[in-house]
């Protein structure tokens, strides 16, 4: 029974922080509809945020290093749909000087699976789930939005 409380404590927390970066991605693609929207308008008039990808929140809720796992695995597959591709992207946007050194840590996990594509497991041991299951949990929540 103890072991089973200890899994869905780490599904809870890994399906958290897989939301948080859903969120910012979803977020991101939203902004950029808008900036198409709004092409021909002047924005330096708009009040305008630019989203930004709160990588530091996402690796304090991922101890069991299943976000990294996961760019990691997306660094070692060749990147098939806009989706991943827009996960891919959130790496390219520059942090914020808080968010700099998560985003570092994330920009490696990507690194790592280019350079090794067959060493992902390895080097984050800790996630239990399979890369398959948390691309799947991914569209899920792309998909699936919350209200």
């Amino acid at each position: 029974m103890p072991r089973l409380i200890i899994l869905l404590a780490l599904l809870v927390g890994v399906l958290y922080s897989l939301h948080l970066l859903v969120q910012d991605y979803q977020a991101l693609t939203a902004a950029s509809k808008l900036l198409r929207f709004l092409f021909k308008r002047d924005l330096s008039s708009q009040m305008y945020t630019k989203p930004a990808v709160r990588w530091k929140r996402i690796l304090l809720c991922d101890p069991i290093q299943c976000a990294r796992y996961f760019y990691c695995e997306l660094g070692a597959q060749p990147v098939n749909n806009e989706v991943l591709r827009g996960f891919v992207y959130m790496l390219t946007l520059e942090p914020t000087e808080q968010d700099s050194y998560a985003h570092s840590v994330f920009k490696e996990a990507y690194d790592h699976g280019m350079m090794y594509p067959d060493r992902c497991r390895e080097k984050y041991p800790m996630c239990p789930f399979e890369s398959s299951l948390l691309f799947q949990l991914i569209r899920y929540l792309v998909h699936h939005p919350q209200t």
